[in-house]
């Protein structure tokens, strides 16, 4: 673990929000500790008892009644819930986090949009649930396949180096005009939620995807928690800033995220201040509260960073049977004086202080450098021989990273396409994370699944897109490769004649022949054969 930076910068975009706990809104230079004129006493000698400023005493010796509490055992089996017994295939297990009923408002939503926009003169038909899921399916090929930053034309150009799975599945134009109408709510009716939620025009989708992601999967005794910001640079009132982001500019969401297995447990948006809000304080802790309350009483440990982590937030866990490791503010109150950095500790060296059922360490990693970390969950004063660093420190770096390795897992196969339109913004992070989460599902339902391949979740997504596209292949073009060839030949030929059937003046030209006489034919002139998803394999 190295010391981290004080915050990271933040600053939202027309929604005046604040992204400090207010106990940590000072600045560095108002709440500094002159250290280097700190002078040690001359023996060396560690105290028994540590003051702070806000009056905790920490003493230097362990309470023995408390080693025994350093375990954590759940009373739950982590693992897939009773929800999801009936997953078969891959795409069962994606549909329990982007569920039937949610495809289903999104197409009620979708077409209610087509209806108000389409021109009097114009011919279009509603989006059917095939299309929706199809649409759903390209996207995660796109992803798997890199392409979703490449321009939607370039998909469905006629060249060797595109895959044909687009053109296959339906037309450009109508790919276009799905994406064009897509929905989350009732637009009549958004403006009045609008005055009491900022996040009104997706709320009744993500309230729902919210519900199965909690639902389906019982996270196991190791969560960490953290933030995730999805890449978004257009017009939102709740837009974030935040400097040491790759992105920078984005949206940003809470995520509570298994250690084990990378399952997102839980997750919701910040908003910033909702109209006629207050101004908000102890943010960190307020996070934390919300997202850990399907897990209260369950006696599992959450692993969190400086900007959650307070004295305050490990004893309100510690009621709920829930325990904390995180990193600490240098400009915390509740820190002694002896456990800041100071240029005369020695390097590898730590200072232990113990106070109720909370364990604060500062250990020195390099010269005039400390790391402050508090814990609810260890409560003695061990130090690995190997590392020399105390058993807190390696706890936390092992658990630390899940909503990293997920952010990073996002990125890798993201479906997210460039828009002006947040909430199309934020499905497409909804379906990322529904991917994460269904492939968690089928592992541990499967796990003989491709065990000794280390590319599964490329094979995983690739199946889970053409499996969902699947109900799209009566709609769009028919499997002309599995149709009969009586005479041995390919009903689509290198070659392009006339049709045998149009007249002369039509000049219609055809690659197309006929399976049985092998003559050319037209579109006009032909008779496609359906054939349902199991036949065209």
């Amino acid at each position: 673990i190295e010391d981290e930076s004080d915050g990271e910068d933040s600053y939202d975009q027309g929604s005046a929000s604040e992204t400090q706990d207010a106990e940590s809104q000072t600045s560095e230079e108002d709440d500094e500790i002159d250290l280097e004129n700190l002078k040690l006493d001359d023996d060396s000698t560690p105290k028994s008892l540590y003051s702070s400023k806000s009056g905790i005493t920490w003493s230097s010796i362990p309470y023995p009644s408390k080693k025994a509490k350093s375990s954590n055992d759940t009373s739950e089996k982590a693992g897939p819930t009773k929800l999801t017994e009936d997953v078969s295939s891959i795409q069962d297990a994606f549909i329990c986090f982007i569920s039937e009923k949610i495809i289903q408002k999104i197409l009620i939503y979708s077409n209610m949009e087509r209806t108000r926009n389409i021109a009097s003169n114009e011919k279009s038909e509603d989006i059917t649930m095939m299309e929706l899921k199809a649409f759903i399916g390209l996207f995660l090929l796109a992803g798997l396949l890199g392409k979703s930053k490449k321009n939607i034309k370039s998909l469905w150009k006629r060249s060797p180096l595109e895959s044909p799975i687009f053109k296959a599945t339906m037309g450009r134009s109508r790919f276009e005009k799905i994406i064009s109408c897509l929905r989350f709510d009732d637009k009549t009716t958004r403006e009045e939620r609008k005055k009491t939620d900022k996040f009104a025009a997706i709320r009744e989708i993500w309230s729902d995807f919210e519900d199965n992601i909690k639902t389906c999967y019982v996270p196991g005794p190791y969560v960490t928690i953290d933030e995730q910001l999805l890449p978004f640079r257009e017009k939102c009132p709740f837009r974030q800033f935040i400097l040491k982001k790759p992105d920078k500019y984005g949206l940003k969401f809470w995520l509570c995220v298994d250690v084990q297995t990378y399952y997102v447990f839980n997750a919701f948006p910040y908003l910033g201040r909702q109209p006629d809000q207050e101004r908000q304080t102890k943010i960190g802790a307020s996070v934390v509260l919300e997202l850990l309350k399907p897990l209260y009483g369950s006696n599992r440990n959450v692993t969190i960073d400086k900007f959650f982590t307070s004295v305050q937030l490990a004893k309100e866990l510690q009621m709920r049977n829930l325990t904390l490791i995180g990193t600490l503010r240098k400009n915390k109150p509740e820190i002694p004086m002896e456990f800041q950095s100071n240029k005369n500790r020695e390097i590898g060296s730590s200072l232990f202080g113990f106070q109720d059922d909370l364990t604060l360490v500062s250990f020195v990693p390099k010269q005039n450098k400390a790391v402050l970390v508090l814990s609810s969950k260890h409560h003695d004063n061990q130090v690995d021989i190997k590392t020399g660093k105390p058993i807190i420190i390696l706890d936390y770096n092992k658990t630390k990273g899940a909503v990293d390795t997920v952010d990073q897992m996002c990125h890798k196969y993201t479906v997210k396409r460039g828009t002006k339109r947040w909430p199309l913004c934020i499905f497409f992070g909804m379906i990322d994370i529904g991917a994460i989460n269904a492939l968690v599902i089928w592992k541990t339902k499967n796990p003989q699944w491709n065990e000794n391949k280390k590319y599964q979740r490329r094979l995983f997504l690739e199946e889970l897109g053409l499996n969902i596209e699947h109900a799209l292949a009566i709609v769009g073009y028919p499997m002309v490769k599995n149709l009969p060839e009586p005479n041995g030949n390919s009903t689509q030929s290198k070659k392009r004649k006339r049709c045998s059937i149009c007249e002369d003046p039509k000049d219609k030209k055809t690659s197309i022949q006929c399976s049985r006489c092998s003559k050319f034919v037209c579109n006009e002139h032909s008779v496609k054969i359906i054939y349902c998803a199991n036949c065209a394999k």
